[in-house]
C-alpha cells in the first residue's frame, strides 16, 4: 500500500530590516509497504522525518506530521492506491 508522509516546521524568525518573517520547511515521503506493515514502523519513518526537518530548522514555533493511506472502497473491498 502507498503511504504518504509529510512533515513541517515553521515559525517567525528575527530578518534586520523588517517588520516580521517566517520561515518553514516541509519535506514528503512517499513508501510503498507491505499490509502487514506495523503502526511502529510507519511511527519510525516518521520519527526519522521530523529528525531530519529539525536538522534543517532548529526549534521551530511548530511542527507538524501527517500520514496518509490513499485508497477507495470497490465491489465490497478495500483498494490501495498507488
Amino acid at each position: 500500500m502507498k503511504i504518504e508522509i509529510e512533515v513541517q516546521a515553521f515559525g517567525e524568525i528575527e530578518v534586520q530590516g523588517t517588520a516580521g518573517a517566517h520561515k518553514g520547511v516541509e519535506l514528503m515521503e512517499v513508501h510503498n509497504l507491505s499490509k502487514d506493515t506495523t503502526l511502529g514502523e510507519v511511527e519510525n519513518l516518521l520519527s526519522r522525518l521530523f529528525q531530519e526537518v529539525e536538522n534543517g530548522y532548529n526549534n521551530p514555533e511548530q511542527n507538524a506530521g501527517k500520514i496518509t493511506i490513499r485508497c477507495k472502497k470497490e465491489n465490497s473491498e478495500i483498494v490501495y492506491l498507488g
